[in-house]
């Protein structure tokens, strides 16, 4: 699977959103779900910023994977974590599963652990 490819811009903006679509498969049924994403994250001092293309290839990767719609939304704002080490992060995941929409959230700060390396 793709990992999360990121690019420096010095004078970016203070907040991005993301969307798109993708698909997972259950790990119950081997059905796919289809699910709606918005990832909202707060730049940090390296001014790492998530490039569109390469994160869209990230996504592609999750259509033979196996997981539940709560371990996806994790995994989705720790990933964007690591790679851009953002301020914070917010995931939204929302999937339709029979006749129940699911909408899982995951928020995370993830800038204290780059501060604590004396930046």
């Amino acid at each position: 699977m793709a990992g999360i490819r990121v690019v420096r811009i010095e004078d970016g903006a203070e907040r991005v959103v993301l969307r798109s679509v993708f698909d997972a498969v259950c790990p119950l049924t081997g059905l796919v779900d289809r699910y709606e994403l918005l990832v909202e994250y707060v730049p940090g001092p390296e001014k790492l910023y998530v490039e569109a293309y390469g994160f869209q290839e990230y996504l592609e990767g999750f259509k033979s994977t196996r997981s539940y719609q709560e371990s996806l939304t994790m995994r989705i704002a720790r990933d964007i974590c690591e790679a851009a080490r953002p301020r914070s992060v917010r995931v939204v995941l929302r999937g339709v599963h029979g006749a129940v929409e699911i909408e899982s959230e995951a928020r995370l700060e993830c800038a204290a652990a780059t501060h604590s390396r004396g930046g």
